[in-house]
Formats: structure tokens, C-alpha cells, sequence
């Protein structure tokens, strides 16, 4: 399967909602960013970021936000929110 580059809206099946987050990155942009990339395969639902994907991942895993901002470059605070999504879904 090849993943879709940076910044790129990524597909949403009609009548799904993807698991998806509100983020401002190192662009200053407030975007949405989908947090599972697989469960989205058919309509436009958020932006596909592998590091927000890969935060969710590692956080769901029991890794602390300033250990994942460092890891991963995401602003700590999008790594913040990114956790408690994540521990309290």
C-alpha cells in the first residue's frame, strides 16, 4: 500500500467517521489529521501526517507526550493532545 505524502487529504468511506484529530503543527495551520489511515479508504475526511499516525500509534502504547515530540518532531502540545486521545478515547 503506498501512503499518501505530506499534507495530502486522505480518503473517509460515506457514513464513517474516521478517527481523526484538530492539530496545528510547524505550519501554524490548524488542520485536521486523521489518526488511523487504514480505516479511511473512500472519500475526503482530514490530512494524512505519518507522525500524528505514528504518535497515536506509540502513545496508545503507554510513551509519554515530551518523548514523542522529541521522536516523532511534532510540536508538544499536538503530542499532548495526541495522548490524551489517545489514554482517554
Amino acid at each position: 500500500m503506498r501512503l499518501p505524502g505530506n499534507l495530502t487529504p486522505a480518503p473517509c468511506p460515506p457514513g464513517r467517521i474516521c478517527p481523526r484529530v484538530r492539530l496545528t503543527l510547524d505550519d501554524g495551520v490548524e488542520r485536521t489529521y486523521l489518526l488511523d489511515l487504514p480505516a479511511c479508504v473512500e472519500g475526503r475526511c482530514g490530512t494524512y501526517e505519518p507522525r500524528v499516525h505514528l504518535a497515536h500509534i506509540l502513545a496508545r502504547q503507554g510513551h509519554r507526550p515530551a518523548w514523542l515530540a522529541e521522536f516523532t518532531g511534532l510540536p508538544l502540545n499536538a503530542a499532548q493532545h495526541i495522548t490524551d486521545l489517545a489514554t482517554h478515547p
